[in-house]
């Protein structure tokens, strides 16, 4: 589709420019989506992620995330990203925004292939384009209510572990969620060393890495034990028994998105304080941050070890990081209990300004023992 621009009538455009035409080659097309994430603070700390009911095929009814095709007004992919949020969800963009990555696999984006059959031949005419997403992590400290709009039936806040439940390892009951998709994958392994090694890699629980959220979900595509690995080209799957095991499916490639940005969060949290204050507030109390960093993590933590990690006595080796300060203010305690207000919190500017030299060092507890 061409636009019209605005170019002076007595503008020295150059021979080259007259001469191109894009129709010569392949068909190209550029989206931008807001991958949004918020903590809530419930009876448990929630990780969300904004999404959006997509009112239209393809994957019609499924979860995606807001965004949409680059408008001619749109400076870049960035902004692009941030117009669909406002558009879709009417949420403005956070202050924490960053790129997370581009997604170009052939097929993504099933609109690639509509077009038309010629009636004599048989012969398919694909007029779609190729469909490339440059995604950005945006984190939201005080997420509001969304309201959906476009072509979005609703937009809401939603649990990032009912689409990677496997991710979410705090208890007992998780853990058994995880190891029935780990038997799952030693099934589809069968007696292939190499296969077996990877999912031992991945999914052994006493050797468990949070980081590695992209990879597991990779895994879990290869297998086809997932909708989004037995999509044919118009993104249908036949749908199994055992589909609710592996958590509810996202339109496009967007459960991979949603890894990635999971894996990218939990690694920022060690490194980056500005990352979790952008999730927590600027001001939590430590028993708040360490459920926060065990909803990101998706794992449990020991709590004088964290207490440590995050706010060493002032006596504690040089190299030990410390991002919280003591504010000498309480948080007012709910009921008429006994017990002491715990105490506030505040990021240190220096810690939030900076990467950390050393990164946190998280007391994680054993996922094979008591959680407390």
């Amino acid at each position: 589709m061409s636009e019209p621009i605005d170019i002076p009538p007595d503008e020295d455009v150059p021979e080259w420019a007259v001469r191109y035409n894009a129709g010569d080659y392949p068909l190209q097309a550029v989206t931008g989506d807001a991958v949004a994430l918020a903590l809530e603070n419930g009876t448990e700390w929630t990780l969300r992620a904004l999404l959006v009911e997509r009112g239209k095929d393809p994957f019609g009814g499924l979860d995606a995330w807001p965004g949409g095709f680059m408008d001619w007004e749109d400076a870049d992919t960035r902004q692009a990203a941030i117009r669909e949020l406002d558009e879709e969800t009417g949420i403005r963009a956070p202050e924490y925004v960053e790129a997370l990555a581009s997604y170009s696999r052939n097929g993504r984006d099933p609109r690639q292939f509509a077009g038309t059959r010629d009636e004599k031949t048989g012969a398919w005419t694909a007029r779609g384009a190729r469909v490339t997403t440059a995604a950005y992590l945006m984190l939201v400290s005080e997420p509001a209510e969304p309201k959906g709009a476009d072509d979005a039936t609703r937009a809401h806040w939603a649990d990032v572990y009912a689409y990677l439940p496997w991710e979410d390892v705090r208890d007992d009951a998780r853990r058994a969620g995880t190891l029935g998709v780990r038997r799952a994958l030693d099934g589809w392994a069968g007696r292939d060393r190499t296969r077996l090694a990877r999912v031992r890699d991945l999914f052994d629980l006493d050797d468990w890495n949070e980081e590695r959220t992209a990879e597991r979900w990779a895994l879990l595509v290869e297998s086809a034990l997932v909708p989004e690995g037995r999509r044919d080209r118009w993104g249908r799957s036949e749908p199994r028994d055992d589909d609710a095991l592996f958590g509810r499916e996202m339109a496009f490639d967007h459960r991979e998105i949603l890894a990635d940005a999971l894996g990218r969060i939990r690694g920022k949290i060690k490194y980056m304080p500005a990352a979790l204050m952008a999730l927590t507030g600027p001001r939590a109390t430590l028993d708040e941050l360490q459920a926060a960093c065990e909803a990101i993590a998706g794992r449990p933590l020991h709590r004088s070890n964290f207490r440590r990690a995050v706010a060493p006595p002032a006596r504690t080796e040089a190299r030990a990081p410390r991002i919280v300060g003591k504010t000498g203010q309480r948080r007012e305690r709910e009921g008429k209990g006994p017990g002491v207000a715990p105490e506030i919190y505040r990021f240190l500017d220096d810690a939030v300004r900076a990467r950390l030299d050393t990164s946190i060092r998280f007391p994680w507890l054993p996922l094979t023992a008591s959680d407390r």
